[in-house]
């Protein structure tokens, strides 16, 4: 009986247990509701470092002694034969961006300069042509406008420089700034190149005769004659406004020789010049003129003839003594000019 007592209380307590777990299970599964949330992040706009390849700025062509004076359009010529400057940004860049520049004077140290405005840029702008030249100057100019450049994309700038007249023969150097600019982006970037523009400007010397030929027309033997007016009276020597040093200026020539019969001559000792500045003056001093320039540097055929500076003529005028009883006939020769660096010899 008592067996029977408790095999009765099990199943009931059993009955009981899986009753309670049925009815609790249920409510175990509505707690496991899946619940979800948001996340957000704002990247700004963002210009990385600018990025410059193929510079130096260099307009001195490899090999030479430098630019000409009174030349423009001269093309930058670095060493690796490029005329322009690569401009592009480190890829942390995300926005378009526009390119800026400006730059400074070109100095050589001791006194000579050429103007920022003799400098001018075009560019090729993500691919796109920009064939207008702009002039740079110190304030900023811009290179590459709308659209601009992509964020991953690059500029070629192409640099011109204009040599002035008389530009002092020397090593010129100036500074480059590049600057960036989105109105996407919290930043800007700058680039600095100093002394990054370069040019060498060689020893030039531009001269040239006026109103010659040196004509003494016709003429009687045993007499001597001067130059006819505005063919050699006088015979200016025009020292130009490109030539950039002073010189010094020497003369020399040839026997004037028949045309028809070349063993008649009338001998170079026949013919002298003079420095005289004007009419007035003439003769002032003379010199008889010679086959040979001298071996070294006499500083010019006259005290006025040296130290010549650019944009000066200097006026010389003619006079031959035809000896007694030279025969008949048309005699022509050649008056050599030679100009040359002050003070520097004027035979090679």
């Amino acid at each position: 009986m008592k067996n029977l007592i408790l095999m009765v209380c099990f199943l009931f307590i059993l009955f009981f247990g899986l009753l309670l777990y049925h009815d609790l299970s249920p409510v175990q599964a509505q707690v496991a509701w899946n619940r979800s949330t948001t996340a957000n992040v704002t990247v700004s706009g963002f210009l990385g470092a600018i990025i410059v390849i193929h510079n130096p700025v260099n307009f001195t062509v490899p090999g030479t002694s430098g630019l000409q004076p009174a030349t423009a359009l001269n093309v930058k010529r670095n060493a690796d034969n490029l005329p322009y400057i690569t401009i592009n940004t480190t890829t942390d860049t995300n926005v378009n961006y526009t390119i800026y520049m400006n730059a400074s004077d070109l100095t050589d140290g001791i006194g000579h300069s050429i103007p920022v405005n003799n400098l001018r840029v075009n560019a090729t702008c993500d691919g796109a042509p920009k064939p207008t030249l702009k002039t740079l100057s110190t304030g900023l100019v811009e290179v590459c406008d709308d659209p601009g450049i992509s964020k991953w994309g690059s500029a070629n700038v192409y640099f011109y420089l204009d040599v002035p007249a008389g530009q002092y023969n020397n090593t010129y150097y100036g500074d480059i700034w590049i600057y960036i600019n989105s109105s996407q982006a919290w930043n800007n970037r700058t680039w600095y190149g100093p002394n990054n523009t370069t040019a060498a400007i060689k020893k030039y010397i531009e001269w040239d005769w006026v109103d010659t030929p040196i004509s003494f027309g016709t003429t009687n033997p045993g007499y001597p004659y001067n130059a006819t007016p505005g063919a050699g009276w006088p015979g200016n020597i025009s020292n130009g406004a490109a030539t950039n040093v002073y010189v010094d200026i020497y003369l020399n020539g040839t026997d004037l020789i028949e045309q028809t019969n070349p063993t008649l001559i009338i001998g170079i000792t026949n013919i002298s010049y003079s420095n005289a500045t004007a009419l007035q003056y003439w003769p002032n001093s003379t010199r008889t003129l010679s086959y040979d320039l001298p071996p070294s540097s006499t500083k010019g055929d006259f005290v006025n003839w040296g130290m010549v500076p650019n944009r000066t003529d200097k006026m010389s005028w003619w006079n031959i003594t035809i000896p007694g009883g030279q025969p008949g006939g048309t005699y022509v020769g050649t008056v050599n000019g030679k100009l040359v660096d002050a003070g520097t010899d004027p035979t090679p």
